[in-house]
């Protein structure tokens, strides 16, 4: 797995499921712990991940806007409406 795969794969797992551990981390995307820590270091770096401590992250805003950027438009509706309607 590249340096973006598996940094895009941490985003998307920590959106899933929450915040985690780096072991668990490993686990679920089954890479060694220190490639995953090391790219979490790089994430929380870049903010797009925010420590929760011993080695426990979470996504922020950033790594959600992260993800958008990489992921492929699609043509259905996001759930989003297109206007807000004022009062």
């Amino acid at each position: 797995m590249s340096r973006d795969e598996l940094e895009e794969t941490i985003l998307e797992t920590l959106a899933d499921e929450g915040p985690s551990y780096v072991v668990d981390l490993a686990a679920v995307i089954d890479e060694h712990p220190v490639a995953v820590d090391h790219a979490c270091e790089r994430l929380h770096d870049e903010d797009a991940t925010r420590s929760i401590g011993c080695r426990r992250y979470d996504i922020t805003a950033a790594g959600y806007r992260r993800l958008d950027d990489v992921r492929p438009a699609t043509g259905g509706s996001d759930g989003r409406a297109g206007t807000e309607r004022r009062t």
